[in-house]
């Protein structure tokens, strides 16, 4: 299965998903005009690569998983997407899979790191929080 590279733009920000390395990225502003539109294509391959490639992996050694979210902001909207995505990977690490998750903010951005905060108590998951 290939990449998912979308380039950042004024509204959207850039997605970076290598299964080859297992690295996933969303890094950039969020504020697109159709989210769903943006979001969705995301989710999709989200659950093609959980299909073609997780599911497909029967050895012993599972894989893991690196999620870095860098987001400098995102709106409501966009929030609900972030945690739709931060879900499929707790889907992959329910099959076994090890996921880690850094989220970055940066130094003194109170609002970033307690959206950070907020996900990770939603998820009941614990995020590496890195400042930069």
């Amino acid at each position: 299965m290939g990449p998912l590279n979308i380039e950042p733009t004024e509204f959207t920000p850039k997605i970076n998903f290598d299964p080859e390395s297992s690295t996933f990225e969303i890094s950039g502003f969020s504020r697109p005009e159709n989210v769903i539109g943006f979001y969705r294509p995301i989710l999709k391959w989200l659950e093609e690569y959980n299909e073609k490639v997780l599911s497909q992996n029967i050895t012993f050694e599972k894989s893991l998983l690196t999620i870095n979210l860098k987001m400098t902001y995102f709106n409501s909207a966009s929030s609900k997407f972030l945690l739709d995505i931060l879900l499929e990977f707790m889907k992959f690490h329910s099959k076994g899979n090890k996921v880690e998750i850094n989220w970055y903010y940066e130094d003194g951005d109170d609002e970033i790191l307690e959206s950070g905060e907020e996900m990770a108590d939603m998820l009941g998951y614990t995020f590496n929080l890195i400042p930069y």
